[in-house]
């Protein structure tokens, strides 16, 4: 199943294989528009490491107990030949102009994580 133009919802599958709840599924619909956004900006293919996590899942590899990746609104990913920090600054940017949701964001060694909570969250 397609969620955007780039975006399939098998890419975001939780690590576990558990199915995705219909209300994940809508939330990785707005999180996939944001990520076509990103990517457009930054003209280059992102690579899903990890979308959508069941709460066994999340719980196995000592996620946040309330995190973001359960309710199907965060992903993180890799940008190629970009640097995490750089993908990051880009992803500021696109909130502070509107373009995407405000929401969590971290630029970690070798990947960034983006989430469209609705308010700021950096850490």
């Amino acid at each position: 199943m397609r969620l955007s133009e780039n975006f399939l919802l098998s890419e975001f599958a939780s690590k576990d294989g558990a199915d995705f709840p219909p209300a994940v599924i809508e939330n990785l619909r707005r999180l996939a528009q944001a990520l076509e956004v990103i990517r457009a900006t930054i003209r280059t293919p992102i690579t899903i490491t990890s979308g959508y996590r069941s709460p066994a899942h999340n719980k196995a590899v000592k996620g946040a107990p309330n995190s973001t990746h359960i309710e199907g609104i965060a992903a993180d990913f890799r940008a190629v030949g970009m640097a995490p920090n750089a993908v990051a600054a880009i992803i500021e940017r696109l909130i502070s102009e509107g373009k995407i949701p405000q929401g969590g964001l971290k630029a970690y060694a070798t990947w960034v994580h983006y989430d469209i909570r609705g308010t700021r969250a950096r850490w």
